[in-house]
């Protein structure tokens, strides 16, 4: 706004003078024509004089315009310097509107983009909602299938009420487990086992609890079965539900032993998984055999060990859960050789000690990490 105002300030200044000039012309024009009149009626001796006054007057004239000439050129100059800055700043009116073009577009652009991610967003947090949801049902789901599967395994102090002073270490990897320890009572026989099935989680539980059942149904019967008897008839039911469905992969590792607790002998069996027993002061194995409770390129009948305990000897039944815990300073696998020489220091602890004991060496190894896979040790000292 301001060039504007400027501008017509110097139009104002030239006009006016150009006025002046006008006006001071038309003055002396008369002047002259005065002069000229008085010349012709005086003397000729006041010619000279007169002609003298008009050259001056002349030259006052020729003086003004020529100073009214360099007004004219600086306005002139002023005026083509206000247009040189006017057609700049056309220039720069016209870039910024080119540029609040550009502008508006990006920002209409990225309104879109902003109504896009707000779709989008509440799109995942409906997402998210419904995950939420599943994983509640889900979750809620294992829940109830963990309290389906504690109630189907033997509790511990339902193990405990006639057999020996005993521990049961049960660690489950998820809420859920794979592993799972069994219990049956048939006259003065006692059976007891360590199973580790396929997997773990909701899988590896669900086959828990049908492994459980077989056993219940096949020790349920009147004669008094053998280990290896119980593992094969075990294996047999396994084949036969599980292939209806398909092809068989599903199976069982475990170590399973029938104690008499009147003459003290033990028969046990074992699919994978070993038997250890402490007598006369050292620690003593029974290899498995290397098939498990399922399909196997070469199955044959599983072996029954004989053994005669006495008072104070202890046995040792678990899977490969608490060997293959990673950690350590090393981060490797714990290892069944450094499971018996702990097992061998605790020899003088009670049952409940050596729970206690062989937990804290389990967490204290695993540190920071995960566990690797669920946990069932049992210890029974005759």
């Amino acid at each position: 706004m301001y060039p504007f105002i400027y501008i017509l300030s110097l139009l104002l200044i030239a006009a006016l003078a150009v006025i002046i000039f006008l006006f001071r012309k038309t003055a002396i024009t008369k002047q002259l024509s005065v002069s000229d009149n008085k010349t012709q009626e005086a003397p000729v001796a006041h010619a000279s004089a007169g002609n003298e006054q008009l050259e001056t007057e002349k030259k006052k004239l020729e003086e003004k315009n020529r100073k009214l000439f360099q007004m004219n050129e600086t306005v002139y100059k002023k005026k083509k310097k206000v247009d040189e800055e006017n057609q700049k700043l056309l220039l720069e009116k016209e870039k910024l509107e080119a540029d609040k073009k550009k502008v508006d577009e990006k920002v209409k652009k990225l309104w879109s983009q902003s109504t896009a991610i707000h779709k989008e967003k509440e799109r995942i947090n409906e997402i998210k909602i419904e995950i939420e949801r599943k994983h509640k049902e889900v979750t809620d789901s294992i829940n109830y299938a963990k309290r389906i599967q504690v109630a189907i395994l033997k509790g511990e102090e339902h193990v405990s009420k006639h057999l020996p002073e005993h521990f049961v270490l049960f660690k489950p990897r998820d809420v859920v487990s794979g592993d799972f320890y069994w219990a049956y009572e048939k006259e003065n026989e006692w059976y007891i086992a360590a199973i580790d099935c396929t997997g773990h989680g909701v899988p590896g539980a669900f086959l828990t609890m049908l492994g459980s059942a077989f056993l219940n149904e096949i020790c349920s019967v009147p004669d008094i079965l053998s280990p290896g008897e119980v593992l094969n008839r075990l294996r047999d039911k396994i084949i036969k539900e599980l292939s209806s469905q398909g092809e068989v992969k599903d199976g069982m590792d475990l170590s399973f032993c029938k104690i008499n607790l009147a003459t003290k002998e033990m028969q046990w069996a074992g699919a994978n998984n070993p038997l250890w027993y402490f007598q006369n002061g050292e620690m003593k194995s029974i290899t498995a055999d290397k098939q498990p409770i399922g399909i196997y390129d070469l199955m044959k009948p599983f072996s029954t060990h004989t053994i005669q305990l006495a008072i104070g000897d202890t046995i040792y039944l678990f899977t490969d859960g608490y060997a293959d815990q990673f950690g350590g300073p090393k981060e490797k696998k714990f290892k069944y050789k450094p499971l018996q020489e702990a097992l061998i220091n605790m020899t003088a602890l009670s049952m409940e000690e050596q729970k206690q004991k062989l937990n804290d060496i389990f967490e204290e190894w695993k540190g920071p990490f995960e566990q690797t896979d669920d946990v069932c040790i049992i210890g029974i000292r005759l």
